[in-house]
């Protein structure tokens, strides 16, 4: 991993302390960042999903009791 963001940075073969460090905190902001949107994400279809349930259980409900 390390030589990945190295290259990208341009850090070169011998890195100073400031790339390798400028190189980790970009990686792990982009992996954490990742993994947020996709529970964000996640938990947000799993709301809507529940609601789409719920209205439906609720209009057979209704239907039911119109009589």
């Amino acid at each position: 991993m390390y030589a990945v963001t190295g290259s990208i940075l341009g850090l070169g073969q011998s890195p100073s302390s400031f790339g390798v460090t400028l190189a980790l905190i970009l990686a792990f902001v982009v992996v954490v960042g990742g993994v947020v949107n996709f529970v964000i994400g996640y938990i947000i279809a799993q709301v809507l999903k529940e609601r789409s349930e719920n209205l439906e259980r609720r209009r057979a409900y209704d239907s039911l009791n119109k009589r």
